[in-house]
């Protein structure tokens, strides 16, 4: 897979979990980017190949894959991408589960099953692999927003709302800060000397004055 410019977007969320050991801290999240549709994929992939593959084809070709996919999950058949990953199949039990074999049988297969699930496992094989760490190489990563989210109460209502600042601007705004601070120190710094050479010269020109009378 070739490295594209456009870059993967990364924001910062502090933890505020009450109680959390990681309480105050910055973690990274994946910016939360608009799905691309079918049409929308069949559409880039044709592109991508020019007058090889029709954007008619394309839809054809994911719609039938999106089918099959579906019916070899449903048969406990996992299904290979190369270069890709691993479908495979799995199922949520109940939570009360069964207290014995007999149990379980008396309850039903159906009873027992909670439901079927859909499980990635991304490819692995030398060359191909997409794995977190390895396909993190592939991905032109950027920090974007620093994400923020406020409960208010509106109409008696406590709402949620999340502020999402630039974190390029966060910079500036830091950077002016820090600056404003610097030339605030060096003023007062100014005026402490300035104020003190004054009250240095008045005793001096009269060191008798606390004996007089």
């Amino acid at each position: 897979m070739a490295k594209e410019n456009i870059a993967f977007l990364v924001n910062l969320r502090k933890n505020t979990v009450p109680g959390s050991d990681m309480f105050g801290r910055y973690y990274p999240e994946a910016e939360s980017r608009t799905t691309l549709s079918t049409k929308g994929f069949a559409r880039h992939v044709s592109d991508h190949n020019g007058t090889l593959v029709t954007y008619e084809l394309m839809q054809l070709v994911l719609a039938a894959i999106v089918k099959c996919l579906k019916e070899m999950m449903s048969q406990n058949v996992p299904v290979k991408l190369d270069g890709l990953g691993t479908f495979r199949p799995t199922v949520t039990s109940v939570k009360s589960g069964a207290a014995s074999i007999e149990d379980a049988l008396r309850m039903g297969v159906n009873n027992m099953v909670a439901g079927v699930n859909f499980v990635f496992i991304p490819e692995n094989a030398q060359g191909e692999e997409i794995t977190s760490r390895k396909f993190k190489e592939q991905c032109s990563l950027e920090f974007a927003y620093l994400v923020e989210t406020f409960k208010k109460v509106i109409g008696g209502k406590e709402k949620s709302y999340t502020l999402r600042t630039p974190l390029s601007a966060w910079e500036i705004a830091q950077a002016d800060g820090e600056a404003a601070g610097d030339s605030s120190s060096s003023g007062s710094d100014n005026q402490q000397s300035g104020g003190e050479t004054p009250g240095g010269g008045n005793g001096d020109d009269n060191p008798s004055g606390p004996d007089m009378g």
